[in-house]
This record gives structure tokens, sequence and C-alpha cells, in this order.
């Protein structure tokens, strides 16, 4: 990459130095770096980084694991409240709702990918971000040496596919796991994407980095013969494919992926 010398401007969107961390605000002059495309107080001195703390890369699965515990634990005290000193049989005794369940299943599946992509060297990972103003999440943000990915881990048993649900005169691409029509998590993909590209808008980058969308699959099966690699524009990954993409090409050099990583950390903070 070639490295242009970093120069003064107002900003035109409201960011965060890529060294001190401080909040930057539009129409503030700082020193914009074009070739790691990150900007920085003018205050900083050219070549040494202050100390500052480290992002916070969250917790992969945090908050489904929340949400299952606060589900059990509310289940058992109804249990016990209603069934008194029988309430530990009643709960041997029945599974928990499927609903419950489906927490702790995802759950395992962002811990698991959290833990595959940490020991990726060179990549940076943010995992169970939350989305200002929502009460939504993104499960991982992958800053890598092939640009960013936007990845939603899916915990699903079952054969990935493409199906064409059309008749003779209409294709209706359709994605399944195990059967099922999951296509609807390929489309919930495109708000996550927004929201990381805003923030980097927002941060004055221009050009902005590539952004992938992904569903990473993470136990599902896959056909030996034409496994499908995308749908909808969305990437379909495996952990091991996921691994190998996000270091396939070289986008970004190391300062760039760090200064995403604060600014995007500090945009989308741990949920």
């Amino acid at each position: 990459m070639t490295l242009d010398q970093p120069t003064p401007r107002r900003l035109r969107y409201d960011g965060h130095c890529s060294r001190c961390g401080r909040a930057l605000a539009k129409g503030e002059v700082a020193v914009w770096d074009r070739a790691a495309k990150t900007v920085s107080c003018v205050a900083c001195p050219d070549g040494a980084t202050p100390e500052e703390p480290e992002p916070d890369y969250g917790v992969g699965g945090g908050s489904a694991r929340r949400e299952y515990e606060r589900l059990s634990a509310k289940r058992e005290a109804e249990i016990r409240g209603r069934w008194g000193r029988f309430g530990g049989v009643v709960l041997a005794l029945t599974d928990q709702p499927q609903s419950t369940r489906a927490w702790a299943i995802g759950a395992r599946g962002e811990e698991k990918l959290a833990q595959a992509l940490g020991e990726v060297d060179g990549i940076r990972v943010l995992n169970d971000r939350k989305v200002k103003g929502t009460r939504r999440n993104i499960d991982h943000v992958v800053i890598a040496p092939a640009g960013v990915f936007v990845v939603d881990a899916k915990n699903y048993s079952g054969m990935v596919q493409i199906r064409d649900r059309g008749g003779f005169f209409r294709r209706d691409e359709r994605l399944y796991v195990g059967g099922r029509d999951r296509s609807a998590d390929a489309e919930k993909l495109g708000w996550q994407v927004e929201a990381v590209v805003d923030a980097l808008q927002s941060a004055g980058v221009d050009p902005l980095p590539s952004v992938t969308p992904v569903l990473c699959f993470i136990d599902a099966e896959w056909p030996l013969f034409r496994a499908p690699k995308s749908y909808l524009g969305v990437r379909l990954e495996s952990i091991r494919s996921l691994r190998a993409l996000v270091v396939s090409d070289e986008q970004l050099d190391t300062q760039a992926v760090e200064g995403f990583t604060r600014l995007l950390a500090a945009a989308l903070p741990a949920k």
C-alpha cells in the first residue's frame, strides 16, 4: 500500500482519534492519514502513540448467554413458586422451552466462532456489538487484511443448500439449512452492514474499506460438490473457510486494522 503524507483537515463527520481515542467533532481540525484511513488529534505527536486503553473487544455470545440465564432463572422461580418443595422434581422432569434453549445454542455458536477467530494472526474481532439507538446487536465485526467483515453466527445443524422454489418462468432461490428456510437470516444482515458503514462514514473514512456480510454456520454440513458460496450478496462460510477468507487479501495494513478497530469499538460498543 502506498503511504500518503498525513495532513490536517477539517472533519466532515464526528470521529475518534486513532491514537488516544478522544472524540473528534465534525468541523474540528484533525490529521487525516489517507493510507491508514484513520484520523488523529493534531496534538498527538507524529510517530508516537500515547498511552491508551485497549478497545473493549467484547465477549462472543455474551448477551445471548445472559438472556438464556435470565429466562432459565425466571422459569425456575416460577416453577418453585407454584410447586413449592416439589419444584426441584418438576424442574428435573421437564424440559426448558425451545425458545429458551435457542439462546443457549446461539451463545455456544458465537463463543465457538469468537475463539476460532481469536486464533488467527493479524486480525481483530469485535464481539457482540451494540448498535446505538436500537436493541439490536451484531455478533462479530472482523477487521482484517482482507477488509471488514460483518459476521452473523448461526449454530444450525443439517445441510446448507440453495433451492429454487420458483416455477417454469420465475426463479425463487431460497437458502435452506437442515431442510428449513433460512433466507431471512441473510436479509437481516443488511441493517448490520449499514450500521458498520455509517460508523466508518461518520468518522470521515474515505475511501471506505470493503465491508462484507457473512453468515457463518458453526456446525452445519456442506455438499461435497458445488457448495453454495453466497446468497443475496451474503457470503456463506464455515468456521474454517471464514478463517481463510479474512486473510485472503491485503487491502488493509496493520496500522489500518488497528485504527479501524478502535474506531468501530467506540462507535459500536460491546453489549
